[in-house]
């Protein structure tokens, strides 16, 4: 499928301004920052998907362990994912740049003068690829800007991490490369987290209670079945899907988490659920005893909730984009019948129980 013109057009003119801002900016430096300096720190991730903002929690959590007393600003694309931060105990503001500012001057030129009211020791730049989150970095105000250093992309910082740990692919782990420039080993074995709260887990069982009643010893799955464009798993897919984990274990008790876009259940034998506070979700599934889906936002959501969760994957690659706790499973369909996988999620399952 040939590229659209305005894609094209804005390609080129994104790759003009990087050449000409990067003839005008002094390089970056390779130099590590001294731990003791850090007391305040900048995150920016400007992005509007569930996943990629989950994304940024292990750089988080291993930003909290390593700098236990500095405080933590984050800058986040839309307005609903600033809750996921909200648990982080090290984490103070957390600012949203919501496209609608982009519409209106003004309450961009008030956004822009409160994040540069804020002075900080370090902004680091995670995503080095994004315009927006190189902007922003560019108009914080601090000591040390940090990116990853990039011969192709103009970048506002001024202390760079060359890539080297190229075994390393996942979205959520590579960012931890970036440790590398306090002088600190990126723990790779961090997962993603929200940090849920006893008081929101014990909520969170408390609504699971109110769907399924008592659940005398029975395992209780959920699913999710919304995915964006070709991710999306056909219903007639998961019909057969419950079925097949029906026969093998019948006291199983299904929960469907439904969605704007899949406002009906998928059967009247299952339960249902929805909740448009993620928070809220997430407490909820992590009462779950698993959780299946397609390649989605709520599959990040629930393995940062703790809950062991299945995703399949149909034109995506784990390897990149899939869960990562040791109870978690990310699994290829390719041309695999519903039978085969529901053979490999039970013995999951099973596994895990």
């Amino acid at each position: 499928m040939p590229i659209p013109t305005h894609v094209k057009f804005r390609q080129k003119t994104k790759r003009f301004f990087d050449d000409f801002l990067r003839k005008l900016s002094n390089p970056s430096s390779t130099t590590k920052i001294p731990k003791e300096e850090v007391k305040r720190i900048l995150v920016v991730r400007i992005n509007y998907r569930i996943g990629n903002m989950l994304f940024t929690t292990p750089m988080i959590r291993q930003l909290e362990r390593e700098f236990p007393d500095a405080k933590i600003d984050i800058i986040v694309g839309a307005p609903f994912t600033k809750i996921l931060f909200s648990g982080f105990k090290n984490v103070v503001n957390i600012y949203d740049f919501s496209r609608d500012l982009l519409k209106h001057p003004l309450k961009m030129f008030s956004y822009i003068r409160q994040l540069r009211k804020n002075e900080y020791d370090v902004v680091i730049n995670i995503n080095g690829g994004s315009t927006s989150d190189r902007i922003a970095t560019m108009l914080a105000k601090a000591k040390y800007k940090v990116a990853f250093c990039s011969e192709h992309n103009y970048t506002p910082a001024n202390v760079c991490v060359k890539r080297e740990d190229m075994h390393i692919n996942h979205e959520a782990l590579i960012p931890l490369e970036l440790m590398k420039v306090f002088d600190i080993a990126p723990d790779y074995n961090l997962k993603m987290g929200i940090e849920l709260s006893k008081e929101e887990l014990r909520e969170g069982a408390a609504a699971l209670k109110s769907v399924v009643g008592e659940r005398a010893g029975k395992r209780v799955i959920g699913i999710f079945r919304n995915a964006r464009h070709d991710k999306l798993i056909e219903d007639s897919w998961w019909q057969e899907f419950v079925t097949q984990l029906q026969e093998r274990d019948k006291e199983i008790l299904f929960v469907d988490i439904l969605s704007p876009d899949i406002p009906k259940k998928l059967r009247e034998d299952i339960f249902e659920y929805s909740q448009k506070d993620l928070r809220k979700l997430a407490a909820f599934m992590a009462n779950l005893d698993a959780f299946v889906c397609g390649d989605t936002g709520p599959m990040h959501l629930a393995s940062a909730s703790g809950v062991p969760t299945i995703a399949m994957f149909k034109i995506t690659l784990p390897l990149l984009y899939g869960t990562l706790k040791e109870s978690d499973l990310s699994l290829l369909m390719g041309e695999r019948d519903v039978n085969a996988i529901a053979d490999e999620v039970y013995a999951h399952i099973e596994k895990i129980s």
